[in-house]
C-alpha cells in the first residue's frame, strides 16, 4: 500500500500543473485573438463617445474652440423646425426597412433551405444573393443612381419609355424615401437570410417527417414548426438590424443625400450633415446623443423582456 501511495502521489501535481498550463495557454490565445476587439470597444469606442459627449455641451464650430454652452444645443434641437419631419422619416425608414429585411430574408432562407430539396441548388442561390453584401456600398449606389437616372438614358426610364412610352422621370426626386426603403430593405436582407438559413439547417429533420406523416400541410409546417423554431433568430435580427438602421445613413447619403427638401433625411444623417457640412460640431454632437437613450432602452428591453438573458446565458 505504501508503494502504491508513493507511486500515485507525484502524479497529482503534474496533472494539476499541466492542466494549469493548458488553461493559461488556451485563455492566452483567446485573449490575443480578442485583444483588437477589446481595444476597440473599451478604448477607441469609449474615448470617441466621451469626446462626442463633451463636444455636445460646447459651441464648437469650424474654429474648433471648446466654449462651454451647457444645454443650449439640446434646447436648440427640441425647437428645430426640421425635427418633426426628420423624426417621421426616421421612424418610417427604420420600421419599413426592418420589415422588408426580415421578411425577405425569411422567404429566401425558407425557400432555399426547406422547400428546395437539392442542397447544392439552394446553396448556389444563397451565394448569388450574398454578392451584393460583399460589394462596396459606393459601387451599389453608383449602379442604382445610373438605373434611376432622371435622363432618358437611365435604365429604368429607357425601359418605361420602350414599354409604355413614358417621358423621363426623376425617380430619386419623386420617390426618395420609398426608393431608399426598398433598396436598403432588399439589399440588407442577406444577413437575415444567413441567420435564418443556419438556424433552419440546425433543426432536426425528424420533426418535419413526423408532421407530414400526421397529415400536416406545408402551410401548417411553416407556421407551427418553422416560425416557432426561428423565434430566437427573429428576435435577435429585429433588435440588431433595427438598431443598425437607426444609426446608419450611408446608403441614403449616397443615393439622395437626404433630399430633396429633407424628404429622405433621417436623424443620424441630420447629425452628420450638421456636424460635417455646416461645421456646427457642437449641435451635431448633441443631435447624435438623442439616439443614445433609445439604444439603451432597446438593449434593456431586449435583455429582459425578449428573453435575451436566457439566450445569452446558455444552459446551466
Amino acid at each position: 500500500m505504501n508503494a502504491m501511495h508513493n507511486d500515485t502521489k507525484p502524479q497529482f501535481p503534474q496533472q494539476e500543473a499541466g492542466g494549469l498550463r493548458g488553461k493559461l495557454r488556451e485563455y492566452g490565445i483567446s485573449g490575443m485573438m480578442l485583444s483588437p476587439f477589446l481595444f476597440n470597444q473599451f478604448v477607441l469606442f469609449a474615448a470617441t463617445a466621451v469626446i462626442v459627449i463633451l463636444i455636445a455641451f460646447t459651441s464648437m464650430d469650424s474654429a474648433l474652440r471648446f466654449d462651454f454652452s451647457g444645454l443650449t444645443n439640446f434646447r436648440k434641437a427640441l425647437i428645430d423646425p426640421k425635427v418633426g419631419l426628420i423624426i417621421a422619416n426616421t421612424v418610417l425608414f427604420v420600421i419599413s426597412t426592418l420589415v422588408i429585411q426580415i421578411a425577405w430574408g425569411f422567404v429566401i432562407a425558407v425557400t432555399t433551405t426547406h422547400y428546395v430539396r437539392n442542397q447544392t441548388v439552394g446553396s448556389l442561390f444563397r451565394t448569388i444573393w450574398l454578392l451584393p453584401r460583399v460589394s462596396p456600398g459606393v459601387v451599389e449606389a453608383l449602379l442604382w443612381t445610373w438605373i434611376l437616372s432622371p435622363s432618358k438614358y437611365g435604365v429604368l426610364n429607357t425601359i418605361m419609355n420602350a414599354w409604355y412610352g413614358w417621358e423621363p422621370v426623376a425617380w430619386l426626386d419623386k420617390y426618395p424615401m420609398l426608393i431608399n426603403i426598398l433598396l436598403s430593405g432588399v439589399m440588407g436582407s442577406t444577413l437575415s437570410m444567413i441567420v435564418f438559413s443556419s438556424a433552419l439547417q440546425a433543426v432536426d429533420k425528424s420533426y418535419f417527417y413526423v408532421a407530414r406523416v400526421d397529415g400536416a400541410t406545408e402551410w401548417s409546417i411553416l407556421w407551427k414548426l418553422i416560425v416557432p423554431f426561428l423565434r430566437w433568430p427573429l428576435t435577435f435580427l429585429a433588435v440588431w438590424q433595427g438598431l443598425g438602421l437607426l444609426t446608419s445613413y450611408e446608403s441614403i447619403l449616397l443615393l439622395t443625400d437626404g433630399g430633396p427638401a429633407n424628404r429622405s433625411e433621417t436623424w443620424a444623417l441630420y447629425a452628420f450633415h450638421t456636424a460635417f457640412f455646416t461645421l456646427d460640431f457642437g449641435y451635431g454632437s448633441a443631435i447624435s446623443l438623442f439616439i443614445l437613450p433609445i439604444i439603451v432602452i432597446a438593449m434593456v428591453v431586449s435583455y429582459r423582456l425578449f428573453g435575451f438573458r436566457k439566450l445569452m446565458g446558455g444552459a446551466r
